[in-house]
């Protein structure tokens, strides 16, 4: 009775286990949908590394165009401060200018006092204030030669005694800061007169060249 208990529970485990091919269909079916979610992540991952790409992209484009804003910004300020500079600096050559004038006509008259003392004193130091800031006269003298780039022309005069575009008269000295033109020395130069009337309408038409040229010239400098 025994032999034939365990002949039947025998039989009954070797029914429960499945077949072999039902077991290996299981295992293909697990690695089939293991493949699908390996290969739904890797789309998902290279959709995030394509973003990557792109946000880092557009960081270097922002980047690059706060660099540029910051370039302009900083040369904008860098203008509107030479320009507020700049536009001191010819005030105090103004000031400057009318100092010279009255410690001129001072001296001339050969007056000694103590404001003419305090004149001088306060030219003197402005003198220092503009060589700090790199101001210098330009050289304009009588008897040199006009140099439209330096000088400007306020009148001509005809003259036999000098030869055309000699300065006669300094009207006003001129200055440069940093090696610029702030300021074009005002001057009086010289035009040939017309000597001879056989001569006179080559001569004129030179010296009416010449004058255009000069002009023409300052003009072109000043615009």
């Amino acid at each position: 009775m025994a032999i034939k208990d365990q002949q039947k529970n025998v039989e009954a485990e070797m029914a429960e286990v499945p077949p072999a091919n039902t077991e290996d269909k299981k295992i293909e079916s697990e690695k089939e949908k293991l493949a699908r979610e390996i290969s739904t992540l890797e789309n998902e991952l290279e959709l995030e590394h394509r973003k990557s790409i792109d946000l880092s992209n557009r960081m270097k484009y922002l980047q690059a165009d706060i660099a540029n804003l910051q370039r302009q910004s900083d040369r904008r300020v860098a203008e509107v401060r030479n320009q507020v500079k700049l536009a001191w600096i010819l005030e105090v050559l103004s000031i400057k200018e009318d100092l010279d004038r009255a410690v001129g006509v001072a001296r001339e008259t050969h007056e000694k006092s103590s404001l003419l003392d305090g004149l001088v004193l306060v030219t003197s130091r402005i003198e220092n204030i503009l060589k700090l800031e790199a101001v210098e006269a330009i050289r304009a003298e009588v008897g040199g030669r006009f140099d439209p780039s330096l000088h400007e022309a306020l009148a001509f005069q005809e003259t036999d005694d000098e030869e055309q575009g000699t300065i006669l008269a300094v009207i006003s000295p001129g200055y440069s800061m940093d090696g610029k033109v702030i300021k074009p020395a005002m001057v009086e130069v010289a035009r040939s007169r017309q000597k001879n009337k056989s001569a006179g309408q080559n001569a004129q038409g030179e010296d009416l060249a010449r004058e255009l040229e000069i002009e023409e010239a300052t003009r072109q400098k000043n615009a």
